[in-house]
């Protein structure tokens, strides 16, 4: 035993955490009792090798048992993911052979198995974590004791109605409500409670400063202002790892679809910043202009905190995140700056780009693709030496592009336009004269550059640095976020680089992995699974 299961004991602290109120009732003292039964089996078995501290131990008994209260209590925060992956995948869960016995209504080991792995997985985003355990018998016996627990209690084990109740909505729910739903699902439920926590632990060491030899955080009031408005960014914007989720997104799965707010939850767009002219002051918003795109958006004053404070139409301007609610009515999140235009003093550079067209953005690169495909006779993946060779390839890509955008335009206007590229591209790239790299064209995002360590790993007939004795470890292939998927997808379909798995136990890790990919790459890039058009419309 590692730590004696005293010292390490659950209390009503620990398990609050992951609810939405702050006392504990008879209810919860029966799962905090279930929590410490689960923590002894984990601190008693093969488990614990695989968590690096006691404060992971405790929160994966936790993790474990808020599990078991979401099955009893009927809240549907497990069975959203499964359902989802189901609808994505073809099956309850990746990973794990599921037999016909798996029951969405009633505990499963397998449930036990990936919570384990997924709750260790977050805490440990260099490495894949092998999601069989190395086969261990220690380990599926102690999983097995933990589900044998579970289904003991089952019939005996009280039903959570007020964790139930709080996560319904309905369409007089007002905004302040629904916010702290998303709130709650973001922060404290068990899924996304430890995504959350090591965000904002990222967040708070921006602001640690050396004193007496220790990191202290220094807090102010424009400090504090800035953390508020990063969690209202996670509320809104961030994604879980489990399918690449948002937070409203998921929540809308938790009500089901058979909620009658199920699409409007759907439809909270993401938080955007930017600044605002206040162009009619009405008796329930606004009607603000956004000061580059000139993008009219109504505003409500249901949710900010602009009560009691002078403000003049056409001349007010408001700095503040904006999240599209219902009925294309927008809902101040986050911090609120006012100014005058004239304080201002011109455009808002930040945000200038905040309304581009995203048709005319695909367009863009649809033209850009088009000039690309042509230039390289229609592969998809070129490669070079040096930035000048870049430089030369990037001109005429250009000069092609300027042609495919306006048939009319002369080689003498684009002498003349593109006159000093080279010298211009060469200054900001960001490899050696004589490095070796790669040009793939995304046909979402648009050019993407790969450097020598995977482009020498790459069988591709074409590739002339290519070198047989080099292989690319697949699980970084995977966590390395830089790396698109559409560039990953690519270059597996069509069998173009050499790969190796690793030092793992199991000899079905690469089976595992191919076989579960895609959401391994949803897993482990979150937003950055989902490439975007790199163009602003000028």
């Amino acid at each position: 035993m590692k730590y004696s299961v005293q010292t390490n004991r659950i209390f009503g602290k620990d398990w609050l955490q992951y609810h939405p109120y702050d006392d504990v009732t008879s209810i919860d003292n029966y799962y905090i009792g279930l929590c410490n039964h689960v923590l002894k089996i984990i601190l008693q078995s093969e488990i614990a090798k695989f968590i690096d501290n006691s404060k992971e131990e405790k929160k994966i008994a936790c993790v474990l048992v808020s599990y078991f209260e979401d099955v009893i209590s009927e809240t549907q925060l497990f069975s959203a993911f499964t359902r989802l992956h189901n609808r994505m995948y073809g099956k309850k869960l990746p990973f794990y052979e599921i037999s016909d016995d798996y029951y969405d209504d009633e505990v499963n080991i397998h449930d036990i198995y990936f919570l384990i792995w997924y709750q260790i997985s977050v805490q440990n985003k260099d490495i894949i974590i092998d999601p069989c355990f190395e086969n261990s018998e220690a380990f599926l016996d102690a999983v097995t004791e933990i589900d044998n627990l579970f289904n003991n209690e089952f019939e005996k084990a009280p039903q959570n109605d007020r964790l139930q109740k709080y996560l319904q909505t309905s369409a007089d729910s007002d905004v302040k409500s629904v916010r702290e739903k998303i709130s709650f699902i973001a922060c404290k439920s068990y899924l996304w409670e430890s995504v959350f926590d090591n965000y904002i632990k990222e967040v708070l060491d921006k602001y640690k400063e050396k004193s007496k030899g220790k990191d202290i955080i220094v807090l102010d009031e424009h400090t504090e202002m800035k953390i508020y408005d990063q969690r209202i960014h996670f509320y809104f914007n961030e994604y879980l790892p489990l399918l690449s989720m948002r937070v409203n997104d998921y929540y809308a799965e938790v009500l089901g679809n058979e909620n009658t707010e199920y699409q409007f939850i759907k439809n909270i767009s993401k938080r955007i910043f930017g600044s605002f002219l206040i162009r009619k002051i009405e008796r329930d918003g606004f009607l603000i202009e956004h000061l580059t795109s000139k993008k009219q958006l109504r505003l409500s004053n249901e949710y900010t905190s602009l009560q009691g404070i002078e403000l003049i139409e056409n001349e007010t301007v408001l700095s503040l995140g904006l999240v599209k609610w219902k009925n294309d009515v927008w809902q101040n999140q986050g911090g609120c700056i006012i100014n005058t235009l004239t304080e201002l003093k011109g455009e808002d550079i930040i945000s200038r780009h905040l309304f581009d067209d995203e048709n005319q953005k695909l367009e863009s690169i649809q033209q850009l693709e088009k000039a690309f495909l042509e230039l390289t006779d229609g592969k998809r993946m070129v490669y070079f030496r040096g930035k000048r060779a870049y430089s030369e390839f990037h001109l005429k890509l250009a000069r092609k592009h300027a042609k495919i955008v306006k048939p009319d335009i002369t080689d003498q206007e684009l002498d003349k336009t593109y006159k000093n590229l080279i010298a211009q591209i060469e200054r900001n790239l960001p490899f050696e004269d004589d490095e070796t790299f790669g040009i793939f064209f995304n046909s979402i995002g648009g050019i993407e550059i790969y450097m020598e360590g995977v482009i020498s790993c790459m069988k591709d007939k074409n590739n002339p640095y290519y070198d047989a004795h080099d292989e690319f470890d697949l699980c970084d292939l995977i966590i390395i976020d830089t790396f698109s998927k559409e560039f990953i997808n690519y270059i597996l379909e069509n069998d173009l680089i050499n790969l190796n798995c690793g030092d793992y136990e199991n000899p079905d890790m690469f089976k595992i992995i191919m076989e579960n990919l895609d959401f391994l790459l949803r897993f482990y890039r979150r937003s950055q699974y989902f490439s975007e058009p790199r163009v602003s419309i000028v």
